[in-house]
């Protein structure tokens, strides 16, 4: 991408950031109508936050395991048993050579 349309692009974001934050502030400043949208933004804000923090509170204590974490637990326990076994085979093939030094 040339540095032309990397500056035409964080013209226009800038350009919609800017815009929007300017509209939105606008309203929430407003005298006497923005009264009314002030505090039903505020309430929607809490009403946002509650939900959020019922839902985060839901999911730490979820008892029930997601598939993906099944599926997580499933794969470690497999590579635990993998590495057992490696280790056995190991362990078994150190015996012999010891064996094998001392006859």
């Amino acid at each position: 991408m040339s540095q032309r349309s990397r500056s035409v692009r964080a013209a226009v974001w800038g350009f919609l950031v800017g815009g929007t934050s300017g509209v939105a502030f606008g309203l929430l400043l407003a005298p006497n109508e923005g009264r009314q949208l002030r505090r039903r933004a505020a309430y929607l804000l809490d009403r946002w936050a509650s939900d959020l923090a019922g839902l985060v509170d839901r999911l730490d204590g979820a008892d029930v395991p997601t598939d993906a974490r099944q599926r997580a637990d499933d794969i470690v326990s497999d590579a635990r048993k993998q590495a057992e076994s490696l280790l056995s085979e190991a362990d078994a093939l150190i015996m012999q050579a010891r064996k094998g030094r001392s006859s």
